[in-house]
């Protein structure tokens, strides 16, 4: 091969890889969550727990379009702890979303079996096999069921700021094979 074929081949090849790269940014689509801003004004007070017995908490389930996280608003009773109105919560996002119009992200078979967080804002959550095993396929079906848990937690407890989950009480690499569960991750309402 002359030195003239050479450089012909590495501007091909170049070209090849600038078209391949084009192409995979323009495919990749957004994905946003309809977060409304909730702020507390100093003037509101903070209802107490054993006031109320109830606290409203927002779950993130897929849209219709396949495309979106929504929340829906669930009650649940309120725990002594926060631990316990986590456990609550993620009970309630198993059980599916209510409304006609979402799709649930945790495969139902999933049970939550224990869950626990660190002094630093970290939850563990600890899922039995039908987490990894009823997923139905899929790198964006995994990322809304992965980040639909972390999402859930993050957003609703101030003291939770990053989620690592587990199945059957291990850390596992992935659910299945497109998300890096071997850390905690943060909350990410954009994708």
């Amino acid at each position: 091969m002359t030195m003239r074929q050479m450089k012909v081949a590495a501007v091909f090849i170049a070209l090849l890889l600038l078209v391949v790269g084009a192409i995979a940014l323009w495919s990749n689509e957004s994905v946003t969550v309809n977060r409304p801003a909730v702020q507390r004004t100093a003037s509101e007070p903070m209802k107490s727990t054993f006031e109320s017995g109830r606290k409203n908490v927002a779950l993130f389930f897929l849209a219709s379009d396949g495309n979106s996280f929504h929340e829906e608003t669930r009650e649940i009773g309120s725990g002594a702890t926060t631990t316990e109105d986590a456990t609550r919560t993620l009970t309630e996002l198993v059980k599916g979303p209510k409304g006609g119009s979402l799709a649930p992200t945790v495969p139902r078979d999933a049970q939550l079996l224990n869950l626990f967080i660190d002094s630093s804002g970290t939850a563990y959550v600890d899922f039995s096999r039908g987490l990894r095993d009823g997923l139905p396929g899929g790198a964006q079906g995994e990322l809304y069921t992965v980040f639909s848990i972390v999402n859930t937690l993050a957003s609703n407890f101030v003291q939770i700021t990053r989620v690592q989950i587990l199945v059957e009480g291990a850390e596992i690499p992935t659910l299945a094979g497109h998300v890096n569960t071997r850390m905690a991750l943060p909350p990410q309402y954009v994708f």
